[in-house]
């Protein structure tokens, strides 16, 4: 995200993979509250990998707004928010 954001780059997708040690199966995890903050600045439409409760092996990517159906940016106008711009 901080690459992206220096280089003007827009995010469309997000995904966090993580395991217990080198010998671990990899696991996904949807992404923490403050990366869903930090997203927010590329909209609501960034796709965030999901796990689908199967050990994370397969992955189902949702939009952002379906991670935070009440956020509190909805009460303001875009027009009022940071936000990525082409």
């Amino acid at each position: 995200m901080c690459e992206a954001m220096k280089l003007d780059r827009r995010v469309t997708h997000t995904i966090c993979v993580v395991r217990d040690d080198e010998h671990a199966p990899f696991t996904v995890l949807s992404p923490c509250g403050i990366c869903q903050e930090r997203l927010r600045y590329w909209g609501d439409d960034v796709m965030c990998a999901v796990s689908d409760n199967n050990q994370g092996e397969h992955p189902l990517f949702v939009p952002l707004r379906d991670l935070q159906p009440h956020h509190w940016t909805q009460v303001y106008p875009l027009t009022e928010l940071e936000h990525y711009e082409r």
